[in-house]
């Protein structure tokens, strides 16, 4: 009889298999605990840092906002605060006061010099009027004068109404011997102003203290013409055109240098004879004459005489000299202002 073996299955293999199973969960459950706390500390790590940021940013901000504060103060309290103009106030000494006084008669106006001119002039309360001619105060006048002259006075006064009131009114001319601030002053007063006071000393007394005057500024192509010659060779020679803006501005004298009979015939109008054969003895009557304008020296030739006068002038110290050669032609040609002798009367045959 055959016996049967009996062979018992091991309970090893299954056990092994359940080992190998908790192992795999527990492996699992600390990977996910890894996980989560990974997890965790990510979003801590990302919080705090976050956190940091705002508050650099906060800490930028202000800091930034305060230093653009303290460099606005700064910019404030460097910028240079405009400093108040002080109010001028004039003290009139009290031994002038009677210029500022209304008069009852022309025959009252003072004539006053230099002292006391100049008194009204800082003072502010005055108005100087040039009596002169329009091209004398348009080259130079006192500043802030206005201009009126005898033939315009009666017209010219009542327009002026709204600068004439209030202020002490100080026509002048050109000094002892003019008389046409004198005619402007009782033109004044006749119309009604009693501040008036002649300024009888005038321009040339103004002018040789040195006290401050407005001068004209020519044009810049023209500016030329009013420098003084640096030595008698540059003295200048001067166009048509140029003769032209000098002769109608009125900031020239046009000088007629050839004889007195040919000036009698025929002269560029408004210009003044001096003959040069004669020229030495009349400089004593005309300097002051000359030595207020540019000079435009012609005769009636081709030159000659203007340059020979331009040369004793010149050596008698007259800087401001030009030379207009062949004037009269150039001149005629053109159709500006000549004066001529009329042609006399025809005789009538008995």
């Amino acid at each position: 009889m055959v016996k049967k073996r009996i062979v018992r299955k091991s309970k090893e293999p299954k056990q092994k298999k359940i080992n190998l199973l908790n192992e795999s969960i527990q492996i699992i459950y600390k990977s996910i605990i890894i996980v989560v706390v990974s997890t965790i500390i990510a979003l801590t790590y990302t919080g705090i840092r976050a956190a940091l940021n705002v508050d650099n940013k906060t800490t930028s901000q202000t800091a930034a906002t305060a230093e653009a504060v303290s460099n606005t103060t700064n910019a404030v309290a460097e910028t240079p605060q405009p400093t108040p103009t002080p109010t001028r106030v004039y003290h009139i000494p009290f031994k002038y006061r009677n210029l500022f006084n209304e008069h009852s008669k022309k025959e009252d106006i003072p004539r006053i010099h230099l002292e006391e001119a100049k008194v009204l002039f800082e003072s502010g309360k005055a108005l100087f009027i040039d009596a002169r001619s329009a091209s004398e105060y348009n080259d130079a006048h006192i500043p802030g004068a206005i201009l009126i002259t005898v033939a315009e006075a009666p017209t010219k006064i009542p327009q002026l109404k709204d600068v004439l009131k209030d202020k002490v009114l100080v026509p002048y001319c050109h000094g002892a011997g003019c008389h046409l601030s004198d005619k402007v002053a009782y033109s004044l007063f006749d119309a009604g102003y009693k501040k008036v006071v002649i300024y009888f000393g005038g321009w040339p007394e103004w002018t040789q203290a040195n006290m401050p005057v407005e001068k004209y500024e020519p044009p810049a192509q023209y500016k030329h013409l009013f420098e003084e010659a640096a030595s008698e060779k540059d003295i200048k020679q001067i166009t048509l055109e140029e003769a032209k803006f000098l002769y109608d501005s009125g900031l020239a004298n046009f000088i007629d240098v050839d004889t007195q009979d040919k000036y009698n015939k025929m002269h560029i109008d408004r210009a003044v004879t001096i003959p040069v054969d004669k020229m030495k003895d009349m400089l004593r009557g005309y300097d002051y004459f000359l030595k207020q304008k540019p000079n435009v020296l012609y005769c009636h030739g081709r030159g000659g005489k203007a340059k020979q006068a331009a040369s004793m002038l010149y050596k008698e110290g007259y800087k401001k000299l030009l030379l207009f050669i062949n004037a009269i032609p150039q001149w005629e040609k053109a159709g500006y202002n000549l004066w001529k002798m009329p042609p006399p009367p025809p005789t009538q045959n008995r």
